[in-house]
């Protein structure tokens, strides 16, 4: 299926002229999911990648670092709530994708942010006062995003990945306060102008779920789940909304193999016509 790649209509902004303006986008790097978008993410906006566990959302946001450092010279960070670089590094290596080579050459930041959720946590187990209120979580998060704006700074990233939303939902079992720091987070990254994907876990593994709240927070939404069908498991991948692009919202398979993730979006899903 043919489809507009905005990256060539982007248009000079004129109001009183009343030209429609399209925005950049970045390719994502990702083989044949730019197809399902219009060439790639606007760029600049929040997207949200949600799926379960073993959905590939860690190499999805990894091979959208690596390769827009190394195919369109955009450094980038990433942010783990969920591992350490210990573990990352050598996972990543796996696909070719050297991280360590890309932090010395000064064009990649890891930011291990895993003691906000796990350590935390812990002492507010022994502890029940302040750590455990609002306000020192609120402190956290408020952290969380100093950090993150120093090191986009530091390289001048233009790509970064928060992985994973989940991990830190675990500060928060208040659903009210779970909402608070999620809008605050989501808008604070919303201003620091890099192209941002932030993943979160998918709950039940189904074609039909609940729509989570930050879900309206973003201007994407990417879905990654492994369905099941009479004895066949696929991948299957869908972009539930993509603001300011055309996209293709069909359920269409993609792999993981030795080179990362292969979107097919001209496939149906268990060989059905």
């Amino acid at each position: 299926m043919s489809y507009i790649n905005y990256k060539y209509l982007v248009k000079t902004c004129n109001m009183f002229k009343g030209e429609i303006v399209l925005p950049e986008i970045v390719e994502t790097g990702i083989q044949g999911l730019d197809e399902l978008i219009g060439g790639g993410f606007p760029k600049g906006r929040i997207i949200l990648v949600v799926g379960g566990p073993g959905a590939g959302k860690t190499i999805f946001t990894s091979q959208f670092l690596y390769k827009g450092i190394y195919e369109h010279d955009e450094n980038a960070l990433f942010v783990s709530l969920d591992e350490s670089k210990n573990h990352f590094y050598p996972e990543m290596q796996q696909f070719g994708w050297d991280f360590q080579k890309a932090e010395e050459e000064r064009k990649f930041i890891f930011i291990d942010a895993t003691r906000m959720s796990r350590v935390a946590i812990l002492k507010e187990k022994l502890y029940k006062g302040e750590t455990s209120s609002l306000r020192s979580k609120q402190l956290s998060i408020d952290k969380l995003v100093s950090a993150i704006q120093e090191k986009i700074q530091q390289i001048d990233a233009k790509r970064v990945v928060l992985d994973t939303l989940a991990a830190l939902f675990y500060r928060f079992p208040d659903p009210i306060e779970r909402r608070t720091a999620t809008v605050d987070l989501i808008e604070s990254l919303s201003d620091l102008g890099p192209t941002t994907i932030i993943t979160t876990e998918l709950r039940h593994l189904s074609l039909e779920r609940n729509v989570l709240d930050e879900e309206f927070l973003v201007h994407g939404v990417i879905m990654m789940q492994t369905l099941f069908s009479q004895g066949i498991t696929t991948r299957a991948i869908q972009v539930e909304k993509m603001r300011s692009a055309k996209v293709n919202p069909n359920i269409v398979p993609y792999t993981i193999d030795r080179n990362g993730i292969e979107v097919f979006p001209n496939m149906s899903l268990f060989g059905e016509v």
